[in-house]
């Protein structure tokens, strides 16, 4: 793959983010652009060395405006399938969707404005900029990865620019190992604490209640964090998103090693297809960001379909055994537990 440099990924979004925006979102929006491309080298060149291969490397430009680029590993010796991308999109958001985002992300502040009701009544110019990691690993002791930082704005009837910033960052694991999940919560809590303490019980809270499976019962899995549309001043919430991107690596990366080359049996790798099974349930029929996508027209399809697993299954009865380890997984599941 050759290599994206930080230069090289914003000469490829040159000319991406639209003029029609104030001075201010185009200030704010490179600089989001420039934090995101150098996370996504430092996040794809470890997660090389871990494969011990280079990432297949894909860029797309939409015609509607904007593009992306992805770098995919598929049926590697450590990593089943894995991701990282940025992206950016622009140009006008169809009613459907604004309708859907409004709703989702409870929208209550502005790069702006600071109104907390806006009437939408015609399609908006709409600029959006994500980074996106997700890892699903060939070992079922891995937990799958999942980590998502954005900023969106929209141009109102009257001018105004609405904007907010947004990000998830979970693990999905097929058995729980508690000291992994104290971990990657405590590493999550301890980023959040340097900004504000109410942060990480209020995100983390968040996070259990986006991923609930309701057919199920269950989360999705462990969770970390979920944030959308803060309320505090825009640099702070830079600062915090800047804080996010930097923790990624030594929240995932040390449980990823730990357990890389964990020795595993036959029945744990199918119980990893069940779970698999659980991830692809919720992001097909409950995430708000996959339907987002699919109602935004030129929306790369092979984009918002990377975050599947390679594989998954459906088993008739499924259910564990009580007090097997795939049990204790599931009583976590469905009633979260304070791992910070």
């Amino acid at each position: 793959m050759e290599a994206m440099t930080e230069e090289k990924i914003l000469s490829f979004f040159q000319g991406c983010i639209p003029t029609d925006f104030s001075s201010r979102t185009q200030t704010q929006a490179n600089r989001i652009l420039r934090l995101f491309a150098k996370v996504r080298e430092e996040l794809l060149q470890e997660l090389q060395k871990i494969e011990g291969a280079e990432f297949k490397l894909d860029t797309w430009k939409r015609a509607e405006g904007g593009g992306g680029i992805m770098a995919v590993m598929s049926e590697g010796d450590v990593l089943s399938k894995t991701n990282v991308d940025l992206s950016i999109v622009t140009g006008k958001i169809p009613m459907a969707a604004v309708k859907h985002l409004h709703q989702a992300a409870k929208i209550t502040t502005s790069l702006d404005d600071s109104r907390s009701c806006y009437t939408f009544t015609e399609d908006h110019s709409f600029l959006g900029i994500s980074f996106v990691c997700i890892v699903h690993a060939k070992n079922p002791h891995v937990p799958a990865g999942h980590f998502n930082l954005r900023i969106l704005v929209m141009k109102l009837n009257d001018g105004a620019e609405v904007g907010w910033y947004g990000g998830v960052m979970d693990i999905n694991p097929s058995y729980l190992v508690p000291e992994d999940a104290t971990h990657f919560h405590k590493t999550l809590k301890d980023m959040c604490d340097k900004h504000d303490a109410s942060y990480y019980p209020r995100f983390k809270k968040w996070c259990d209640e986006y991923f609930f499976i309701p057919h199920r019962g269950e989360r999705r899995g462990l969770g970390g964090i979920f944030f959308d549309n803060l309320t505090s001043e825009e640099e702070e919430n830079f600062s915090f998103l800047e804080s996010c991107s930097n923790t990624i690596l030594p929240a995932y990366l040390p449980i990823l090693k730990a357990r890389m080359c964990d020795t595993y049996t036959d029945q744990e790798m199918v119980w990893q297809q069940f779970r698999n099974g659980r991830y692809t349930e919720f992001n097909l029929m409950h995430d708000k960001g996959m339907k987002f996508g699919l109602q935004l027209s030129g929306f790369r399809k092979e984009t918002l379909f990377a975050s599947l697993p390679l594989t998954a299954s459906w088993g008739y009865k499924s259910d564990p055994e009580p007090g097997s380890r795939e049990d204790e997984l599931v009583q976590v599941l469905r009633c979260p537990q304070e791992w910070a």
